[in-house]
């Protein structure tokens, strides 16, 4: 499994231009907000208090949290093209269970998903900070990269599961345009949590790096909304996609997003016992 592992990193960070266009992939939210949106955006948020650190700091979440999603799901394409090339049948060979295989697909998704968001962070992070003048609270840095950590697991074992289901490069590379443009809606990038009406907010609620990028709100936001008055905060909090609730109890984004892993982990151990029961036959 390990040397799985290990062979699906060195194929995909030894495409150099995959790598980049998986960044640049990541980051065309990014080049949309500061290109189209911020202006607008900050026209019609005028009256409030730091407009612009608040919008940034809510973008740099928002799109760190898709890049999660969108660079795991390009990481799993290996597993795909060993499917349909079928290399999968020399793996099974070794004596390697349909479960450990996918573990070393899974495994190898959450490094290139964690590296990924790393690197994005850092991209929009020193381009905000040169252009706008907004630094990154310096108590966000650690309980962050401990979310992007467990964002990065939560995103790959989800887009494992719809990975596990295609069996062509051709459908993998169209349901990757959908899920570029699906995940920034998902995580209520695109717009603001508080605009979109209860059934997209339930579904947004369904989608676990949405807690990922709540939290990271959270975190970047916490001083900015410390100084400002407490009926503007609460608003903000719930209008930004802060904080999630169910019946007006509050979320914990980590026992979530903990939860969620450990049942998309069970769905995945039940699909690979039911492909391994298959072969078997």
């Amino acid at each position: 499994m390990v040397a799985l592992f290990r062979r699906n990193l060195k194929i995909y960070f030894s495409n150099i231009t995959g790598v980049i266009m998986s960044c640049l992939g990541a980051l065309i939210s990014f080049f949309i907000y500061i290109g189209f949106l911020q202006n607008n955006l900050e026209k019609s948020w005028q009256n409030l208090p730091h407009v612009t650190k608040i919008l940034d700091l809510w973008m740099i979440a928002g799109i760190v949290a898709v890049s999660g999603i969108t660079t795991a799901f390009q990481a799993l394409g290996q597993q795909v093209t060993d499917q349909e090339t079928h290399a999968v049948a020399d793996f099974q060979l070794t004596g390697l269970s349909q479960f450990k295989q996918n573990l070393a697909y899974v495994l190898s998704g959450v490094v290139v998903s964690f590296l990924m968001q790393i690197i994005t962070f850092i991209v929009m992070a020193a381009y905000f900070a040169l252009v706008d003048k907004v630094r990154i609270p310096q108590e966000a840095y650690l309980p962050g990269l401990v979310f992007i950590f467990v964002g990065a697991i939560a995103a790959t074992l989800l887009d494992e599961i719809i990975v596990l289901f295609m069996h062509s490069s051709t459908t993998f590379s169209r349901f990757s345009t959908v899920l570029g443009a699906a995940a920034g809606f998902a995580v209520a990038t695109y717009l603001p949590y508080g605009i979109l009406v209860s059934g997209a907010q339930n579904l947004v609620k369904l989608v676990p790096s949405s807690y990922e990028a709540a939290a990271l709100r959270g975190f970047l936001l916490k001083p900015t909304l410390a100084t400002l008055p407490t009926n503007v905060k609460r608003h903000l909090i719930n209008y930004l996609g802060i904080q999630f609730k169910i019946n007006s109890n509050r979320l914990n984004n980590m026992l979530v997003l903990l939860l969620m892993i450990a049942i998309l982990i069970l769905v995945i151990i039940m699909l690979s016992l039911i492909t391994d029961r298959r072969r078997n036959k």
